[in-house]
């Protein structure tokens, strides 16, 4: 069994508040964002993908028990996203073809699974703000689990996308080092 530093537990404690703010943010403005794993990238980024999944799952949870019930469910969601994003950054898909190609590749898988979560637990509608535009495309004609799919794919991947540069940022202001 691995034994982690107090550093690195810290980190991932200071992490897990971030998110919870991020979340806290889009469910009360309900813009159709997540922001709820920001920090989450970050122990990616600094200490690899295991650390993060527990981040991301630790994360869900407390949303979950403080203010978003929708949130556990999805937890498998962000947990997913993280494992693609230790696997790219190890393999430095991110470095030779840049984050917006590669946030493709990675937020897809998540996507496809909160897809599945949204449109068949929920019927498409969550606490999210994105829940509004689905409602609308599922009232104009189009298939519910299709408008469940896109509305969630775009959404994810706009977010992750922004979280990453929000991450590459800070490591950039602060001059951290990827620690990995």
């Amino acid at each position: 069994m691995q034994k982690f530093k107090t550093r690195e537990i810290v980190i991932v404690g200071i992490a897990v508040v971030i998110n919870i703010i991020g979340a806290f943010i889009a469910v009360v403005t309900k813009v159709p964002l997540l922001l709820d794993h920001i920090g989450t990238m970050m122990i990616c980024l600094m200490f690899g993908w295991k650390l993060a999944v527990a981040c991301a799952f630790v994360s869900s949870c407390i949303v979950a028990m403080l203010f978003d019930p929708y949130a556990l469910p999805f937890a498998p969601t962000g947990m997913l996203m993280v494992f693609m994003l230790g696997m790219f950054l190890k393999q430095n898909f991110i470095d030779k073809f840049g984050a917006p190609v590669s946030m493709i590749f990675i937020v897809l898988p998540a996507a496809v699974l909160g897809a599945v979560i949204a449109g068949y637990i929920f019927g498409g509608v969550t606490s999210s703000g994105s829940s509004i535009i689905v409602r609308f495309l599922i009232n104009s004609g189009v298939n519910p689990a299709v408008s469940t799919f896109v509305i969630q794919f775009f959404m994810e991947y706009f977010d992750r996308l922004m979280s990453f540069y929000i991450v590459e940022k800070i490591y950039a202001r602060f001059h951290i080092d990827k620690i990995q």
